[in-house]
């Protein structure tokens, strides 16, 4: 008796389970999918690639999700019938055709088990092209070129990539002297340009090069080239590093930080960082911590020509005060300097100085924070003890010690990190000093104030 109680019971269990099952879906059955697009309208161009992302959910579950522009042959369809999804998102990458026509639009259809529907129509209309082409490396004002006495002339190479964020179209070089006239057709978004263009005389030559894109923008690139005959140069080497110091400063009143390092990127090439405290800074390299070896500058003719003759060149000039990236190609005879944003998050608050052989005690920790004398720099006077005996070190750190800024120990490198090594070095100095640390590209440096 027992078991047919139990088997009644069983039966009515799932009867009612079922009966659940079937109100649950009789709920949604005139309920249409949410059809959800990021968004509504589509700015375009031929050749561009556009990510849609969208989400379809109903209580019913989804059979498909389909995207179609029939004018550009797209047909995407999701078929989604075997998952029994309540929810789907999707991330289509629509692939604008290079001959597309525009005021198209994007159908999106969301279809449910229970029959319903839903459409989104999002209308895509072209974007015009208003931004100029760019060329790596930039082009100088003025460029040198040695004259061969023996060939009895001289010759240009340029080598450049030209970059546009759509398409190329052309680029055209003009040098009226010479009666050098050029158009070097191009396509794609980037295109490596070469040319060798050869001079029989010395002299001054007005060159300009134009680039173009599809849709007619142009960068148009004034230059002089400047043919005159070889300049002395002392013999070149690959060092392991380079340094930028400032040509407007005397060495020999820093104690530290005068010599900026530059990474060596590759053969005869360098990279570094260089802050500009005012207009019309001035520049030279060098491989050493000393002026009095091998000094690059530029020649005091060809504001470009970068060459390596201590007494001989002049230093680079930088316009503006700022913070700059600079590279330099030896073998090349050529630099680089661009502008540089301040990073996002480069600290601004609190800094404060410590170290050894500073009259606060080594490891002292001064209660005065460094006076802010800009948004990311930084100034602290003090004293280095007479007589000192040990090494002298020294880093910063934030108040609530969040933020702790130190280097290697050969001061090549600043970085922020709560441990490592602090930059170590030597003087028979004693005596006031002035401290200096930037957050922005951390950077430290320790000057005498007499």
């Amino acid at each position: 008796m027992k078991k047919v109680i139990f088997a009644i019971c069983y039966i009515l269990i799932s009867v009612v389970a079922i009966i659940a099952v079937i109100s649950c879906n009789d709920e949604y059955d005139d309920v249409a999918p949410g059809n959800y697009v990021e968004t509504e309208r589509i700015e375009t161009f031929p050749g561009d690639t556009v990510s849609v992302v969208g989400v379809v959910s109903n209580g019913s579950p989804i059979s498909s999700v389909s995207l179609t522009c029939e004018a550009w042959g797209i047909n995407q369809v999701y078929d989604r019938t075997a998952y029994k999804d309540n929810v789907f998102d999707y991330e289509y990458q629509l692939v604008v055709p290079q001959d597309a026509t525009f005021n198209q639009t994007l159908t999106v259809t969301a279809k449910c088990e229970n029959g319903k529907t839903t459409v989104r129509e999002i209308p895509i209309s072209f974007l015009p092209d208003t931004s100029a082409p760019t060329v790596t490396p930039v082009f100088n004002a003025q460029v040198g070129v040695d004259f061969d006495t023996e060939e009895q002339n001289a010759v240009w190479n340029i080598s450049f990539t030209a970059t546009d964020d759509r398409r190329l179209k052309l680029v055209h070089i003009s040098i009226p002297a010479l009666f050098y006239d050029e158009t070097v057709e191009l396509s794609d978004r980037s295109a490596s340009v070469k040319k060798a263009i050869k001079f029989t005389t010395t002299g001054s030559y007005p060159c300009i090069i134009t680039i173009e894109d599809e849709s007619g923008n142009k960068s148009v690139n004034n230059i002089e080239v400047m043919v005159m005959l070889s300049e002395t140069e002392k013999p070149i080497q690959d060092y392991p590093g380079m340094y930028i110091v400032d040509a407007n400063e005397n060495p020999d009143n820093y104690i530290d930080g005068y010599y900026r390092w530059m990474d060596r990127k590759s053969e005869y090439q360098y990279e570094g960082k260089f802050y500009a405290a005012t207009d019309n800074a001035r520049i030279y390299f060098t491989p050493e911590r000393s002026l009095d070896g091998d000094l690059y500058g530029v020649s005091p003719y060809v504001s470009s020509k970068l060459m390596n003759n201590n007494g001989y060149v002049v230093p680079v000039a930088i316009d503006k005060s700022g913070y700059y990236g600079i590279s330099i190609d030896l073998q090349a005879h050529s630099y680089s300097i661009w502008p540089l944003e301040v990073p996002v998050g480069a600290y601004t608050g609190v800094v404060r100085l410590s170290g050894t052989g500073f009259v606060f005690g080594d490891w002292g920790l001064p209660a005065e924070d460094m006076t802010k004398i800009t948004d990311y720099r930084y100034e602290y006077t003090t004293s280095l003890v007479e007589d000192y005996s040990g090494s002298y070190q020294y880093y910063f750190y934030s108040p609530d010690w969040v933020h702790v800024f130190r280097a290697d120990a050969e001061g090549k490198w600043w970085f922020e990190s709560a441990e490592g090594s602090c930059v170590t070095f030597h003087t028979d100095y004693a005596g006031e000093v002035v401290v200096t640390f930037d957050t922005a590209y951390p950077w430290g440096a320790i000057k005498k104030t007499n």
